[in-house]
């Protein structure tokens, strides 16, 4: 373990460790009491299905723009993403931070108005319903249910990050603070809902703003003068340098880095944590707020890469890349600027593992439960809290295994597997559920198939070198199913003609 670097008293680094592990504590017990007021105070809201999924979409627009950027911007840009920064240098720094940064604003932009108007007048709670709603499919509707499980496998990503930077901190094993923050939020979110989950993600944005700015300004003293950085990098490795990385497995030329993440910033907004929360607001008026506050946060968050470059430059060693950060905190920051770093990572892992076991839990009750064979209304909304608990044992599961041995050097591999395959898979029923009301149910089916089945030939034969990448897995099936999509809309026009 890398110690913090603390002021030391008499004992030396122990006791270094025992304040910072005290503070955190303290830290961590002031953000549960809070979390725990909101959580009270939206389960008074929430009596039925529609108000744990979406609130009384009566929340101000500012909030849930924050509870957007929150959702966003999980642990994995604050912690994980930089240590890819890290490793492959300025390449990962322009996929991430301008490719797939430009593809999920604008995917927002385009995505958020439409999908709120559908959503509202189809009365939609979640994105299994909103598809087999407009494509009057039931058969979509269960296939996106299972699909959106691929959301456990971004759920392990936060926890497994979280748990690697507290384990430091607190002088706890790393499987231990896994399981404590999964019966965490498991409680959180059973008990809690939209409303309370909306409020605290807002308060956990303004957190995570406060975060971003001291880690940002730190890492960029760091690498200053910022002329040289490239040069400096340079030194280290000429690799680093440059805006693409031959020796990288995932920036190794101009598509990997660029046209890849453009794409799957473009289509990852269609997440089903993400995209719904346009439904949360109350009329289309507020999209345009909504939007402006998230996207701003947003590009603050994503200025947080840089640390990526800071720990390059100043780590005497560099670890493997989901220890990266925590490395470089443990040796930057004090006792007490590491408790206030490391509740910011909390926001930023929270924030997002809520939403997702939200939109899990919602999916349970409104898309799940009705399959059932006499299953009752009145019964969803328990049905889906304690389906839960599943949720967070399989989580669970999966930390321990990427805690021992992560995919592909880091655990945000494991987790693009995942989450990749089901917004592959959703970008040709929402997009042209909005866009073009001439395409047929059938086709769209068939595209959605194709995307699946591209993206896993693809990836489980391991076919091309670039295979490795669930990014070019996710650029492949894209392209595969909007091709069906454009084919099959020409022959109709044919046919029609």
């Amino acid at each position: 373990m890398i110690p913090c670097r603390a002021a030391f008293g008499p004992d030396g680094a122990e006791e270094s460790d025992m304040t910072t592990a005290t503070l955190t504590w303290i830290g961590l017990g002031l953000y549960a009491a809070v979390a725990a007021a909101l959580a009270i105070r939206g389960a008074r809201k929430t009596a039925t299905v529609a108000s744990y999924a979406v609130g009384g979409r009566d929340l101000p627009p500012w909030v849930v723009g924050l509870s957007l950027s929150a959702q966003l911007t999980s642990v994995a840009t604050f912690v994980v993403n930089p240590g890819l920064v890290a490793h492959y240098g300025l390449a990962a720094l322009l996929g991430y931070g301008v490719a797939a940064g430009f593809g999920i604003t604008v995917g927002l932009m385009v995505l958020s108005g439409p999908f709120r108007e559908t959503g509202a007048r189809v009365m939609a709670l979640t994105i299994p319903q909103w598809i087999g709603t407009r494509w009057e499919s039931k058969g979509l509707r269960v296939a996106f249910s299972g699909l959106s499980l691929g959301l456990l496998a971004f759920a392990t990503l936060i926890v497994v990050a979280l748990a690697l930077v507290l384990s430091r901190l607190l002088g706890v094993p790393a499987e231990m603070v896994a399981a404590g923050i999964l019966l965490y939020v498991l409680l959180a979110m059973a008990m809690g809902g939209a409303t309370a989950h909306a409020w605290i993600n807002a308060v956990q944005a303004i957190v995570m703003l406060v975060v971003a700015v001291l880690l940002v300004g730190t890492a960029v003293g760091q690498a200053a003068p910022f002329g040289g950085v490239l040069a400096r990098l340079a030194a280290v490795n000429p690799s680093l340098a440059t805006a693409v990385n031959p020796g990288s497995p995932f920036f190794r030329n101009v598509f990997e880095v660029f046209f890849c993440n453009l794409l799957v910033g473009l289509a990852i907004v269609g997440q089903p944590h993400i995209l719904s929360k346009a439904l949360y607001l109350a009329d289309g008026r507020q999209v345009r707020r909504y939007l402006g506050v998230a996207i701003g946060a947003g590009l603050v968050f994503m200025a947080v890469l840089w640390v990526g470059i800071a720990a390059r430059l100043t780590l005497p060693e560099l670890p493997r890349i989901d220890l990266v950060v925590p490395a470089w905190l443990a040796g930057t920051f004090g006792p007490g600027l590491s408790v206030v770093v490391a509740i910011g990572l909390v926001c930023a892992g929270l924030s997002t593992l809520e939403g997702i076991f939200l939109a899990l839990a919602s999916i349970l009750s409104v898309d799940v439960h009705p399959l059932l064979p006499g299953a009752k209304p009145e019964k969803a909304l328990r049905f889906g809290r304690l389906g839960l608990v599943a949720v967070a044992l399989a989580c669970l599961f999966l930390a321990r295994w990427q805690l021992a041995h992560p995919t592909g050097g880091s655990v945000a591999i494991f987790a693009q597997y995942g989450i990749y395959l089901l917004f592959t898979a959703s970008s040709v029923p929402l997009v042209a559920g909005m866009f073009l009301p001439r395409a047929r149910r059938g086709a769209v089916t068939l595209s959605a198939a194709v995307a699946v089945a591209v993206y896993v030939a693809a990836g489980t034969l391991k076919l091309g070198t670039l295979s490795n990448n669930p990014a070019v897995l996710a650029t492949w099936g894209l392209l595969a199913s909007w091709a069906v999509l454009g084919a099959s809309l020409l022959l109709q026009g044919r046919r029609e003609g």
